[in-house]
């Protein structure tokens, strides 16, 4: 088998789990990307593992999907000792495939995890019906959390929270209002104002 590796932006990760596929190698899928480092085990035709962000199984699996940047390698031959999920790789690239068209769609509205979303002031909308998940995604939404931390806050998938704000969003209930600096950044600004001596210490 070729090494398997490259960039998010060029491949899509429904292009490389297709490769995986048609290979039929067992191995590891190696991830870097923005949002952390995340991995998947493929042994036999099958995903008997995935990390990624703190999660492990079918959790972690659904927050790889929506990697859009970052790089990958395959690693034939490399074992994990851990089984967190056994999903045909037909099933998950499927999977794959039906999130990266939904957040194409809800990207135009909702271009990151880290937006904030608030009601609209006076919505024109009248027998509202709204679902379980519609009613608690709503008792926590305040103008100030992002949808990653609402997702947290409530122990959901960011994918089914940015799907129903999505849907609310489009029914005229909610706005977005706002983008939230991704945690890390602000930590390494942070460092780096430590560095220059809090900003008072630099050379001219």
């Amino acid at each position: 088998m070729v090494p398997l590796s490259g960039n998010l932006e060029d491949f899509e990760i429904t292009d490389v789990l297709q490769v995986i596929h048609l290979s039929n190698k067992d191995g590891v899928l190696h991830i870097k990307g923005e949002k952390g480092d995340a991995l998947m085990y493929f042994k036999g035709g099958l995903l008997l593992h995935a990390e990624a962000q703190g999660s492990e199984g079918m959790s972690a699996v659904q927050k790889i999907l929506i990697y859009r940047k970052g790089t990958f390698e395959f690693r034939p031959g490399e074992v994990v000792n851990k089984t967190s999920i056994q999903m045909p790789i037909q099933n998950v690239i499927l999977e794959a495939a039906r999130q990266i068209d939904e957040w194409k769609q809800m990207e135009k509205v909702i271009p990151s995890v880290n937006v904030i979303v608030n009601f609209v002031e006076e919505p024109e909308m009248s027998n509202i019906e709204l679902s379980a998940d519609e009613w608690k995604i709503l008792t926590t939404v305040d103008g100030k959390k992002s949808l990653k931390e609402i997702a947290k806050e409530l122990g959901l998938e960011e994918f089914l929270v940015a799907k129903t704000l999505y849907g609310l969003i489009s029914s005229g209930l909610l706005k977005v209002i706002g983008e939230k600096e991704e945690e890390h950044k602000e930590e390494e600004e942070k460092e780096k104002n430590k560095r220059r001596g809090g900003g008072f210490f630099r050379r001219r």
